[in-house]
């Protein structure tokens, strides 16, 4: 908060014509830090940190992406899978009718029976006597068959396995990196919007301030008035002037009710819940070694999650290639079979298979290699726009610290101009009571103090931002000082 003295209104005393202002926001004192109420309502004080641990645990966005390490997690299971065998429990029922070995003549059946040329007689006999010991097909009864088996299928490619498994963890990896990205993109958000609403309280404090200096105008007016030395058109001009200030501060109101509305969206809860914030926020100095901050920069969560993204592509054109690559193929099952259900499980009715068939593709029909040439275009896709984001990242972060540095010095500027607007503002008005100076020379001289400490206000929250803003672009948590990032500032 800036050091402005907040004095009491008395409006309907002073302002002709004027009823009283509209509510203010409240701001108490407490301890070292204001307490701004940016939401009405009863709410325990919250400062910045408190502010970016709650937006980490409940941000929608944060929430969103740390669900997506459980998409990962499946993701990962179904690359297991390629590995490893299933089994499959199995139970059946069957009825069927089948008469094609009563209709075939080599078992005897398909109407008569033929003779065996050259045969004795008595071996004719015996063939015709076989013959009828087969039924013809009409008369074959409908069978039922009860089965139940357990199956393993197993398919072993070993190169493929690899460079699924490979690419599902380092998917797990990569998620890591971009859950940090989320965050600290989050607490950027936060930073600004919590300082957003420090900086609607600044505004709000500073009307206070114009609006208490304008009475002041407007009394000495007044006085003045009353002993011949102004006309009543000063008087009428000054309560006009002052009158003009108050829907100003009623726009300064609105735009803390906004900020802090738009402070609880990024701290995951409804805009209209009550919110108090603690203005502890302070600036942040010292030079900022460029190299360091660039170093950072290409590490930074979101280049390591591209760069991942890169290897597990690699990673899956491995897999793709296996499909060309010989394989084994495991199959077994065993099981009972029987007529009824209580002679199923009977001494014998057990049957059993198992197979093992060595697979070697030889042509596909230029399938799989169309799939791995797909996948090299990615790969190389992958890595320029990964080296292009690599670039734009410098960029960013040159352009922040030349911004953050411009920031800086327009702060102090501007901070030097307030003090001697402060001082301007009191030499004209000290004039005024005297006599030496018209209304006209203090109405500018209170202008240019309330421009000056716009500028101020403006100032310091783009330094808090771009602040901020730095950090998230060399991949630091918005909540630690520039200070403890080894290496980062300049040692004087």
């Amino acid at each position: 908060m800036l050091g402005i003295v907040l004095r009491p209104l008395a409006a309907a005393a002073v302002v002709l014509g004027c009823g009283p202002l509209v509510a203010a926001a409240e701001v108490v004192t407490s301890g070292d830090a204001a307490v701004v109420m940016a939401v009405p309502g009863d709410a325990v004080p919250m400062d910045l940190q408190a502010c970016l641990r709650t937006a980490q645990a409940t941000n929608d966005l944060v929430v969103a992406e740390r669900w997506r390490r459980r998409e990962l997690d499946g993701q990962m299971k179904q690359a297991l899978a390629t590995g490893l065998p299933t089994v499959d429990l199995v139970a059946d029922w069957s009825r069927s009718r089948d008469p094609s070995f009563a209709l075939d003549s080599t078992f005897g059946g398909g109407g008569g029976f033929g003779s065996v040329p050259g045969a004795d007689p008595w071996f004719e006999d015996w063939l015709a006597g076989f013959g009828s010991l087969i039924p013809p097909p009409q008369e074959i009864p409908a069978q039922s068959y009860w089965r139940a088996s357990l199956n393993l299928n197993w398919t072993v490619n070993p190169v493929k396995v690899l460079g699924a498994v490979g690419a599902a963890r380092l998917g797990l990896d990569r998620q890591e990196y971009a859950v940090r990205a989320v965050e600290q993109q989050v607490g950027e958000q936060v930073v600004a919007a919590f300082q957003q609403v420090v900086t609607a309280a600044d505004r709000i404090a500073a009307v206070r301030a114009h609006l208490a200096n304008q009475d002041e105008i407007v009394a000495v007016i007044r006085l003045r008035h009353a002993l011949g030395l102004a006309t009543q058109l000063d008087t009428l001009q000054a309560a006009v002037g002052r009158a003009n200030t108050v829907p100003e501060l009623m726009r300064a109101e609105a735009g803390l009710r906004t900020a802090g509305a738009r402070l609880n969206a990024l701290l995951g809860r409804d805009p209209a819940t009550p919110l108090s914030v603690r203005t502890d926020s302070d600036l942040e100095d010292g030079r900022i070694d460029v190299q360091t901050a660039l170093a950072l920069a290409r590490v930074r969560p979101d280049l390591a999650a591209g760069g991942l993204l890169v290897d597990i592509q690699r990673r899956g054109r491995q897999a793709t290639k296996a499909d060309n690559l010989p394989y084994l193929t495991v199959n077994s099952a065993y099981g009972y079979v029987g007529r009824t259900t209580d002679t199923l499980f009977d001494e014998g009715h057990d049957s059993w298979r198992a197979s093992v068939a060595l697979n070697i593709p030889i042509f596909d029909g230029l399938l799989t290699r169309g799939l791995v040439r797909e996948a090299d275009g990615r790969i190389r896709r992958g890595e320029a726009e990964l080296s292009a984001q690599s670039r734009a990242v410098e960029v960013e972060v040159l352009d922040l610290l030349a911004r953050l540095e411009s920031a800086r010095q327009t702060l102090d500027a501007v901070a030097v101009n307030l003090a001697r607007a402060e001082e301007a503002r009191r030499q004209s008005l000290l004039q005024l009571e005297l006599g030496t100076a018209s209304y006209v020379d203090v109405l500018v001289a209170e202008a240019n103090r309330s421009d000056a400490q716009a500028s101020v206000i403006d100032a310091r929250f783009e330094v808090l931002a771009l602040t901020a803003s730095l950090k998230r672009s060399i991949g630091r948590d918005p909540a630690e000082r520039l200070a403890d990032i080894p290496g980062l500032l300049v040692r004087e």
